[in-house]
């Protein structure tokens, strides 16, 4: 029966809520008047979350003449409550510095430095936490309750979901160093907050691998219906790339035999008006051979009969060679049609070629678009990127095992000051 009542007793205690008491070091002596302002003006007035609210604070606290340790936990709870977790850091370091006994500075220091990634840090202030914690005279056993279930979360949580990160021997001797110091409650009471991370850690681990199997036989599923789709479209895109490339070679083919025909022509043509341009030269050779002979006659002595009057076979040739010429110029006129014809033949093609090759070319892209999605599933299911992500900042995360209620620190705050 006793071994029950402690097992139910040690069940109480590990399910117990860490922030019970969020406010660790409460004011010794009753708050002035402007304690109380600056704390109404940053819990209050200026507590709801907008960039007015975050900017107003911010000149409050500055503007403050007195910043004792109750304004500065309130104005770092201030800054969690307006997102600036940066901010808040940094009045916690300031703290430590201006109030080293003071536990909120050290615990918001270690929290706040563990919720960034800086593990260092975190232990190092975890270790000075303790140090006041066990050299602070009358501190209530609530308060040092609180503070060691969430050193033991903190130490869990460094322990567990980012010990592939953690120093390893700082984090062992931090550890030994409350262990070997804590009286025996609340050194199960530092054990117990190790153990719940871890326990919710485990538990989350499961719970992901069978959330990741899930959601893997939901993309096998799929991607056997996207796999199926992609051959599909796959030969439907070969059998329009071969169509296409067949057309490309029938186009090419055509054009070719056409321009092949007129060139032959062309050719034909041309040998015609090299014959007629041989003709026209030998008769213009002709034609200056009788002007020459006409020239010597004409120098002879008046009144001579010609035996021979080369003027009529002049007025013969010269008639003949425009006879020739006019050949000439149809040959040529026929000849430049041709090339036209060739060149409009060479136009229309490549025209018509270009269009069919950037239509093969986007079949083509998309072929082998559809051949990398099909290695990819030839690789085996993969869970998409943002959700193993998402699944990789929830079991990571501070705030997954231990989380600062703003909201209860602030009312914590405010149960200090006097009530009208």
């Amino acid at each position: 029966m006793r071994h029950f009542i402690n097992v139910i007793a040690l069940f109480l205690l590990w399910n117990a809520p860490a922030d019970a008491d969020q406010l660790l070091s409460p004011p010794t002596q009753p708050p002035g008047s402007d304690t109380i302002d600056s704390i109404q003006s940053l819990l209050t007035e200026h507590w709801a979350r907008n960039s007015q609210n975050a900017l107003a604070s911010q000149k409050i606290y500055e503007d403050s003449k007195s910043r004792p340790a109750i304004v500065r936990v309130a104005y770092a709870v201030n800054r969690l409550q307006q997102n600036k977790t940066n901010e808040a850091k940094l009045v916690a370091e300031k703290i430590t510095e201006v109030f080293p006994r003071n536990l909120d500075g050290w615990m918001l220091k270690a929290w706040l430095n563990a919720l960034e990634d800086n593990f260092d840090t975190a232990l190092v202030s975890i270790r000075s936490l303790n140090k006041q914690l066990t050299t602070a005279p009358n501190l209530p056993v609530e308060i040092k309750s609180s503070v060691y279930f969430r050193m033991g979360s903190l130490i869990g949580y460094l322990e567990g979901p980012v010990a592939h990160r953690v120093n390893q021997n700082l984090l062992l001797t931090t550890t030994q160093s409350i262990t070997n110091n804590a009286p025996r409650k609340h050194l199960k009471e530092f054990n117990a907050g190790r153990t719940q991370v871890f326990e919710k850690y485990i538990e989350l681990k499961d719970s992901q691998t069978q959330k990741k199997n899930v959601e893997l036989a939901k993309v096998a599923q799929r991607d056997q219906k996207t796999e199926k789709i992609l051959n599909l479209e796959n030969e439907s895109l070969s059998d329009s790339e071969k169509k296409l490339s067949e057309e490309i070679e029938r186009v090419r083919q055509d054009i070719n035999t056409r321009i092949s025909t007129l060139e032959n022509q062309g050719s034909e043509i041309e040998q015609e008006r090299i014959a007629a341009s041989f003709e026209i030269q030998k008769r213009q050779n002709r034609l200056q051979y009788l002007y020459e002979q006409l020239a010597i006659l004409n120098l002879g002595p008046v009144g001579r009969i010609w035996v021979y009057d080369p003027r009529f076979e002049i007025r013969n040739i010269e008639f003949q060679i425009s006879q020739r010429q006019s050949d000439w110029n149809g040959y040529s006129f026929r000849l430049r049609n041709i090339n036209g014809e060739i060149a409009r033949l060479q136009f229309t093609a490549q025209q018509q070629t270009n269009s069919l090759t950037r239509e093969l070319k986007k079949l083509n892209g998309s072929r082998r678009r559809n051949l990398g999605r099909l290695a990819r599933i030839a690789a085996g299911p993969q869970i998409a990127d943002g959700k193993k992500n998402a699944m990789r900042i929830r079991i990571t995360s501070l705030i997954t095992y231990d989380e600062i209620s703003e909201e209860l620190y602030r009312q914590q705050i405010l149960d200090q000051l006097p009530r009208n």
